[in-house]
């Protein structure tokens, strides 16, 4: 009888280390899998026919203004960028220079996938698009269709030839 137990403890013991062993695996996996994919959405310059801008009456920069815009992506699979920046803080972080928070909806090729973009940035005043060669990185709040769940960042850059590129890391 003393065998037997002693067999059935050294069994018991053997399948909890390779349960161990085998969530340590899926666990690594799971992280290991959890890495950012990648993907682009360029447009052309940015024109005064794509701007609406909404004024809230006062005097200057102030916070309330608003320029809602749409703009087509240059991809063969066509795509669009609808969306608006609301000044909430004029002369900040210093004077000529205010923040924008942004509402932005990319859509790539099929309407129902789209990610959805927050964030604030600075802006010079004067400026109605971020100044050419500048660089933003601002959040990704969520998608749908093949992009339901995103999570991650935009890294929007409008180079100096006036045109744009935003990237987009995310994971799901």
């Amino acid at each position: 009888m003393k065998r037997n137990t002693t067999a059935v403890v050294a069994i018991m013991l053997a399948l909890i280390g390779l349960v161990g062993t085998g969530l340590s695996f899926a666990y690594t996996a799971a992280t290991t899998s959890s890495s950012y994919q990648i993907v682009e959405f360029d447009h052309a310059e940015v024109t005064a026919s794509q701007v609406t801008v909404l004024d809230n009456g006062f005097d200057g920069s102030s916070p309330g203004d608003e320029r809602f815009f749409n703009v087509p992506a240059t991809s063969p699979k066509g795509g669009l960028l609808t969306g608006s920046l609301t000044v909430v803080a004029p002369d900040s972080p210093k004077v000529g220079q205010e923040l924008r928070q942004s509402d932005l909806v990319f859509q790539f090729g099929a309407i129902e996938d789209q990610m959805v973009v927050g964030g604030v940035a600075v802006y010079e005043i004067t400026d109605p698009t971020l100044a050419l060669g500048r660089v933003v990185v601002r959040p990704i709040l969520g998608g749908s269709g093949k992009y339901a769940g995103a999570t991650g960042w935009l890294d929007t850059t409008h180079n100096e030839d006036g045109t744009w590129v935003h990237v987009f890391h995310y994971k799901k």
